[in-house]
């Protein structure tokens, strides 16, 4: 057990409140980064040990939130859901994921997301200044962190200027306001931004706790799709380039028959895994005609192929900077390879 951990069980004996920590930092206590099904099934296992669980879960919401600690619920109650006495417990599935797989509107929001608002009678020319000063759309007139009394937009300001409306605060220029729980989909918070340009997220807690806008899916969108691009302009090249100086005969030299599609024909056909080994083959090496390490390049796409089951399991975290810049890297080299008519 962590040292961290070791001082949360501390605490909860001693009936003390556990001082909240980030998600981030949390899964720092255990060596690991993202809350891939490997590292969940090794932390869920520590926490059991101590006899502890995270408020909230630590797979619900964004990897910089903060999270604090209770004492588990005894067996009996934990393991209420699970099934019937009776059962074989060699036959009964882990699950060590979020009690809902949907994609929570919560899971993006930073510390960061927290609205800047203005109250009811600030001036128009404060509103404005804000929003020129740091880039935004839209502001929250808000009286107190639960309270919302509607949105001052440019659209807003533009609409009631036109119509000669008067006024000196912001009262005069805003536009009800469009909001969502913590606890809706992703897909629900798009149809209201698609509309709106933003939405205002409620906690249970009747805290507003952030504002999503477009900009923010957008980044969002473009967090996702940027691995699988990556990732399938790398296999295209492999698959080109195996295409270009192998054989059949070559192929299936390098890999075991039960690997390969029943009547195989075509690079399309086969798996990451099987294109490392076709790489890593000798012969096939040397076909290839690359004045490069075999060795050190079939581990360079070896790493790769890690990346890319960690992508395709779908984990609720984006990849680490230093992936994303390694699929970047790769990417560029067959792009480079591929210039010079390697293949």
């Amino acid at each position: 057990m962590s040292r961290e951990l070791n001082e949360v069980v501390d605490l909860l004996k001693a009936g003390k409140t556990v001082p909240p920590v980030t998600i981030r930092t949390f899964l720092g206590w255990f060596d690991v980064q993202r809350r891939t099904r490997l590292n969940v099934e090794y932390v869920d296992a520590e926490l059991a040990k101590a006899g502890v669980r995270t408020v909230p879960s630590y797979l619900d919401t964004w990897v910089d939130n903060p999270i604090t600690f209770e004492v588990a619920p005894p067996e009996a109650e934990a393991s209420a859901d699970k099934p019937e006495a009776g059962s074989d417990p060699e036959d009964v599935l882990e699950h060590p994921v979020a009690e809902d797989p949907s994609f929570k509107i919560g899971r993006i929001l930073t510390p960061d997301s927290v609205p800047v608002s203005v109250r009811p009678n600030a001036t128009l020319h404060e509103a404005m200044t804000i929003m020129l000063a740091r880039n935004f759309s839209q502001v929250p007139v808000m009286t107190n962190d639960r309270d919302v009394k509607g949105v001052v937009s440019w659209a807003s300001i533009g609409a009631r200027t036109a119509a000669n409306k008067s006024g000196t605060d912001v009262q005069a220029f805003m536009d009800e306001h469009r909001e969502l729980s913590a606890s809706a989909t992703l897909f629900d918070a798009i149809r209201i931004i698609r509309e709106s340009d933003y939405v205002l997220v409620r906690a249970p807690d009747r805290l507003i706790v952030g504002i999503v806008t477009a900009t923010d899916i957008a980044e969002q969108f473009e967090a996702i799709s940027t691995p699988f691009l990556l990732l399938a302009e790398i296999e295209n090249h492999l698959r080109a380039l195996i295409a270009k100086r192998l054989t059949k005969s070559d192929i299936k030299r390098s890999c075991s028959p039960e690997h390969l599609p029943e009547d195989f024909s075509a690079p399309s056909e086969l798996t990451f895994g099987n294109l490392v080994k076709i790489l890593d083959h000798g012969e096939n090496w040397k076909k290839l005609n690359l004045s490069l390490d075999r060795t050190t390049f079939c581990a360079e796409l070896a790493a790769i192929n890690k990346i890319r089951n960690d992508v395709m399991h779908f984990d609720p975290d984006p990849l680490t900077n230093q992936s994303v810049e390694k699929l970047r890297n790769i990417a560029r080299l067959f792009d480079l390879l591929r210039s010079m008519g390697a293949f």
